[in-house]
């Protein structure tokens, strides 16, 4: 789970020791489930005064279920979800259908004119027809229009993330528009037009300038996945490669959601004032026809054990970090957690190990953080750390410093000091986290989807303050140099022109 959701879940956690008499098992026990016919699940938790519902959904496709040369479609299909359905964005559906049409085969035609290395003016043609084509579909479409209802009915935070795993989609609503959510929902997910494709293709495209290629932190993101994985679909970046992005067309689009956004990779997650039987009803009358998927997700290539360190420079004018990233096995339930109070105790702020022996008495670094289970952690993944060096400070010191009191907690195991400091962290964070819905129902989906069912959330507290030193011992003693498959430095400008 991530930073956010466990967040959520200390929240979870520290809600029924203030207002539920009968403990945090009893917040457990309010959660209702239930699968309808297609495989959706429906998990509603009645929750709080407030009277607001949050809706969230969880899709079992991410960028690991893409096909090899078309990276980038996962996140693409979040911002496609978005565009409408016949009946909500179009201003003559029957018109505006064979408009897309036409511009599909239009994008396609172009596209054989560059492979076949077509005369430039036929090429400049093909551009024009397409352009023309494209042109008239967005006459025929009222942008905007999904965005619009979902603010009318009060929706608020509406939003969508996709991950290496997963994508996500969340909102929160007034209780009494929930209805509201369900239509918008069938529309969303069981009618997607995909209209605007071939603009939204551009805005994707300069999404990816922006935040990877003209950005150091996730240009260096991704040369550390690349380098870490030779097999495993965790190599390629969510936002996808940019020469894919440049050839992805609607119809690939409408194959990969057919075959990926069925019920049966569905978990919605319900949280706030509501009636659950309400909940069920509505699902079912609105959702139940979605279409069971006919094949089960498809495998991924496994990634074969490092066979020595690997490592790689990324020059860029920008101040020197380091990244550092070990392999892991799949970061789901009891192991997750583990392996993010181990992150906690090694860069969970100014009392943990890292940064104390790094930033406060050597001086070697200014600023240290650890994230477990990147890029996804539903497959064997990464422990990673990043490492900005003070200045005058080679990234590589740090990491090696770093690497030295790693194999120190792998052979003697934390203090109790170190222990109780991780404890007494997690407890304030039980005290300060918000009472938040909408970050209770992420953490029951993701829970679900990844840890074995959402009634591991209510487990993971007692879990986590039942690590001892050995768990500690063990977690560290995988992070060893020889089994480092990655460390990607990012030297200054000097260091580069030196």
């Amino acid at each position: 789970m991530s930073a956010l959701v466990l967040s959520a879940l200390l929240s979870l956690a520290a809600f029924p020791a203030r207002q539920e008499p009968d403990g945090f098992a009893a917040l457990a026990e309010r959660v209702r489930e239930r699968e309808l016919a297609n495989g959706l699940r429906v998990i509603v938790l009645p929750y709080g005064e407030a009277p607001v519902v949050s809706f969230h959904v969880r899709v079992a496709v991410g960028a690991i279920d893409e096909p090899v040369g078309r990276t980038g479609l996962a996140h693409f299909a979040e911002h496609m979800a978005f565009k409408g359905s016949p009946r909500i964005g179009s201003r003559d559906w029957p018109a505006e259908r064979a408009a897309l049409e036409t511009c599909d085969r239009a994008w396609r035609a172009l596209e054989r004119a560059e492979a076949v290395g077509a005369p430039p003016e036929r090429r400049a043609e093909l551009e024009a027809a397409f352009e023309a084509a494209r042109a008239a579909a967005d006459r025929l479409t009222d942008t905007g229009a999904f965005d619009r209802v979902m603010e009318t009915a009060g929706g608020r935070n509406s939003n969508a993330s996709t991950g290496a795993d997963a994508t996500d989609y969340f909102v929160s609503l007034p209780a009494g528009r929930m209805e509201t959510w369900f239509w918008l929902a069938r529309e969303m997910f069981g009618a997607p037009v995909m209209r605007e494709f071939y603009k939204e293709r551009d805005v994707v495209i300069e999404e990816r300038r922006m935040r990877t290629d003209g950005s150091p932190f996730g240009a260096a993101l991704e040369s550390l996945l690349q380098a870490a994985f030779v097999a495993h679909p965790y190599r390629d970046p969510t936002i996808g490669h940019l020469d894919d992005l440049r050839h992805l067309d609607r119809p690939e689009m409408i194959d990969f959601w057919r075959r990926h956004y069925t019920a049966d990779r569905m978990i919605l997650a319900v949280v706030g004032r509501v009636d659950p039987e309400r909940v069920f009803a509505l699902a079912e009358t609105y959702l139940g026809d979605l279409p069971r998927g006919l094949e089960p997700r498809p495998r991924r290539t496994a990634e074969p054990p490092p066979r020595g360190p690997r490592s790689a420079e990324v020059v860029l004018q920008a101040s020197p970090f380091a990244l550092a990233a070990w392999p892991v096995p799949a970061l789901t339930g009891r192991r997750h957690l583990l392996h993010l109070a181990l992150a906690d105790l090694l860069a969970g702020g100014p009392a943990s190990r890292l940064h104390r022996a790094l930033v406060q008495e050597a001086g070697l670094a200014v600023e240290v953080e650890a994230i477990a289970g990147f890029p996804g952690r539903l497959d064997p993944t990464l422990f990673a750390l990043l490492l900005v060096p003070a200045p005058g400070v080679s990234p590589a010191d740090c990491v090696e410093r770093a690497q030295a009191e790693i194999d120190r907690l792998a052979a003697e195991g934390p203090s109790p000091e170190e222990l109780e400091a991780v404890r007494r962290r997690t407890e304030i964070a039980f005290l300060e986290a918000a009472e938040d819905a909408a970050g209770l129902a992420a953490a029951l989906a993701e829970a679900e989807d990844l840890d074995g069912g959402w009634r591991q959330l209510f487990r993971a507290p007692a879990i986590l303050h039942r690590f001892g030193p050995e768990d500690f011992r063990r977690a560290a003693g995988r992070l060893k140099a020889a089994a480092r498959t990655t460390v990607l430095l990012a030297p200054p400008a000097e260091e580069v022109q030196g």
